[in-house]
């Protein structure tokens, strides 16, 4: 059978010749399997944010079996919320918190944000889906009594170990709203005898905390026992170093503050589940009882969001009201109710 005769292409040469119009270049425009590459590479962001991002938008790809970004509806993430609300967790519970399924939709939010703005893709599917109501978060503050008797397991404590020193100067740093991991990181420069800078903090939340009497006073003395051993004091080492036989001078690390608290807990014969982080629960609900203003308690908590300092508000108010119905009843003439 006769080969058909092949479609003849025309060369126009001369002065009269029209240039070539090149094909478009494929590779101008990335591959999806890049642009999460790049929308990472865009983004100013910490090496823990990135793996978080980058597990979050894989497992999305996979759970819709690499559907191409651009073919990807509001029906895929909506029940893509879906299933984070009722996957099985290592744990054996069936659904993700309602924290967890709100980061992966944010990351989700952001990325197609991001494609359209690139023009990678005519429409944002994330626009119109909605995050899952978080249930209100109960603040775990401490009452002020119960602290006090922390305190005086200082000395007991001391006794037995040497340590009433340095865990005084901790002590008094977890009491202005400081994480126990922000109080492992601390150099010795980072206390100037008025204040502390916090840095590489947790969601970015660096900042000066100015220090009370007492926790400049604890601090001091911590240092001047630190000179008295023999450290190093200069502005880039541990402010707070460990005095156990393995980890002997070395910084000490979270779980050397967590397990002192615990122990203080311990010594008060407390009934409650004391932590380093209650103690920050505590500061911000004292700053509110004390009438001052939100955007001071944010800027000394280092918040950043008024829905997160909007627990100690209500807590607060909460502690106000108990007060302010004791007081009636005292004053009531049975003494024992109103009526």
């Amino acid at each position: 059978m006769a080969k058909p005769d092949p479609v003849p292409t025309f060369i126009e040469v001369g002065v009269n010749a029209k240039p070539a119009v090149p094909a478009e270049d494929e590779s101008e425009k990335p591959l999806q399997g890049d642009w999460v590459d790049e929308f990472l590479g865009d983004r100013e962001i910490r090496p823990n944010t990135k793996k978080a991002y980058t597990r979050q938008l894989r497992g999305f790809q996979v759970w819709c079996e690499f559907k191409h970004w651009g073919d990807v509806g509001e029906a895929d993430v909506s029940r893509y919320k879906e299933h984070l609300k009722n996957k099985p967790t290592k744990a054996g519970k069936i659904g993700l918190s309602p924290a967890s399924v709100n980061q992966a939709i944010a990351t989700l939010q952001s990325f197609f944000k991001w494609l359209a703005t690139k023009r990678y893709i005519t429409y944002n599917p994330t626009l119109n889906v909605e995050k899952v109501p978080a249930a209100p978060t109960e603040t775990k503050d401490i009452e002020v009594a119960a602290v006090r008797q922390l305190a005086e397991g200082l000395e007991y404590r001391g006794q037995r170990e040497q340590l009433s020193t340095r865990d005084t100067a901790i002590f008094e740093l977890l009491k202005h709203g400081l994480r126990a991991t922000e109080v492992s990181k601390l150099n010795i420069g980072d206390y100037n005898g008025q204040a502390v800078q916090v840095s590489k903090a947790k969601w970015r939340s660096d900042g000066t905390v100015p220090l009370a009497p007492n926790a400049r006073q604890a601090l001091d003395s911590y240092l001047g026992w630190c000179v008295r051993k023999g450290f190093d004091t200069s502005s880039g080492e541990p402010l707070f170093r460990s005095l156990s036989r393995n980890g002997y001078g070395k910084r000490l690390g979270y779980w050397g503050i967590y397990e002192m608290v615990k122990d203080l807990g311990v010594i008060a014969e407390s009934t409650e589940n004391v932590h380093p982080h209650r103690l920050r629960h505590t500061f911000g609900t004292q700053l509110v009882l004390n009438d001052m203003s939100p955007d001071y308690v944010r800027k000394l908590m280092r918040i950043k969001s008024p829905v997160t300092s909007e627990r100690y508000t209500k807590r607060a108010l909460e502690k106000k009201a108990e007060d302010a119905f004791n007081e009636l009843i005292e004053r009531s003439e049975s003494g024992s109710g109103l009526f």
